[in-house]
């Protein structure tokens, strides 16, 4: 069975007023894709980094369904990113609520794994994803068209 590696990141700058996402997928066949943006909506804000790694694992369940993926494994540095989709921590509130119960709701189409990674620890494809999340601090607010 298909399996995709899809590595996530989200960066913070309150000067721009702005959050961002790095997402790097990892193909079976060791091709990958990037992909970064930023994010402005007031309430995720106030999640500051935390909300583009939301949105960099959504991304990357999304990218692995229109690849044709059945299984994905998103390595983080973040623990809430899993902790919220398995119920290990509690989601406090709507954003974090809204991740978790969108993120469940694709477990059904694809299986979702998560793989704890050490931030700013030379690790290839962590720093890679990190890299992105800050040069999408650089990028207008919206998501990137997928085909």
């Amino acid at each position: 069975m298909r399996k995709a590696v899809c590595y996530v990141d989200g960066s913070f700058n309150p000067e721009a007023g702005k959050y961002a996402y790095g997402c790097i997928m990892i193909h079976d066949d060791g091709s990958t894709e990037e992909y970064c943006g930023s994010g402005d909506r007031p309430d995720a804000l106030q999640q500051r980094n935390v909300a583009g790694e939301m949105i960099a694992s959504m991304l990357a369940v999304k990218l692995a369904l229109i690849r044709g993926y059945k299984k994905l494994l998103i390595c983080y540095d973040y623990s809430g990113i899993e902790c919220w989709v398995t119920g290990a921590w509690k989601a406090k509130n709507d954003l974090t609520r809204s991740y978790r119960d969108w993120m469940r709701a694709h477990e059904q189409d694809i299986e979702i794994s998560f793989q704890k990674v050490e931030a700013h620890s030379n690790d290839k494809y962590n720093d890679m994803a990190d890299k992105l999340a800050k040069q999408g601090l650089l990028k207008e607010p919206g998501f990137p068209e997928l085909k």
